[in-house]
């Protein structure tokens, strides 16, 4: 019987709040990034949502390797509502919210989706990445976003409550997204 990401959320005693935090962060960047970078659909959108609720729930079973244990726990349980090819889309992506990158040749639950489907992995956990360096230290500061694309950079105008949020994190993270999109990503604030 399959889950909903809320239930296993609650199952596996993860951190709700961040969860919340990270799924708000990956909407809006995707939104900004949506018909200026890449275009997708809610389909699209909503596998990056999933993924971003249950990201760490790998940390049930351990810290070092959470987001394999996340990629495999909702392989295992299955996502209410959507069919084993979409829980394999969405694992992936939470699977590479960290760690190495997407490769064909090491990773065989990357490698067994179709091309188009390997594509969007990397893109939508590449946003992931990004969103989650953007919560660090936990704090809720960005209230919105927008990306413009020039010939060799993106950049994202970030939108915060009253200071600028620390991106020491989200620069280390966005190395995944820069080679995807094959240009260098740039944050500012408005």
């Amino acid at each position: 019987m399959t889950k909903t990401s809320n239930e296993l959320l609650k199952e596996k005693n993860a951190n709700i709040e961040h969860a919340k935090q990270i799924e708000e962060y990956s909407t809006k960047l995707f939104d900004a990034l949506n018909n200026v970078v890449f275009c997708h659909s809610e389909k699209e959108k909503k596998y990056l949502i999933e993924a971003s609720r249950l990201h760490d729930i790998g940390y049930f079973i351990e810290k070092k390797s959470h987001h394999k244990h996340s990629m495999n726990i909702i392989l295992e349980e299955g996502l209410d509502g959507y069919n084993e090819y979409e829980t394999q889309i969405i694992a992936n992506i939470a699977r590479y919210h960290r760690g190495s990158f997407p490769n064909i040749e090491k990773h065989k639950n990357y490698a067994s989706l179709q091309e188009n489907d390997q594509q969007l992995v990397k893109e939508l956990s590449s946003i992931l990445r990004i969103s989650d360096g953007m919560d660090k230290p936990h704090k809720n500061l960005i209230l919105r976003m927008r990306a413009e694309n020039e010939e060799n950079q993106i950049n994202l105008y970030l939108k915060t409550i009253g200071f600028k949020p620390n991106l020491k994190m989200a620069e280390k993270k966005k190395e995944l997204f820069e080679e995807t999109f094959n240009k260098k990503l740039v944050f500012f604030f408005e």
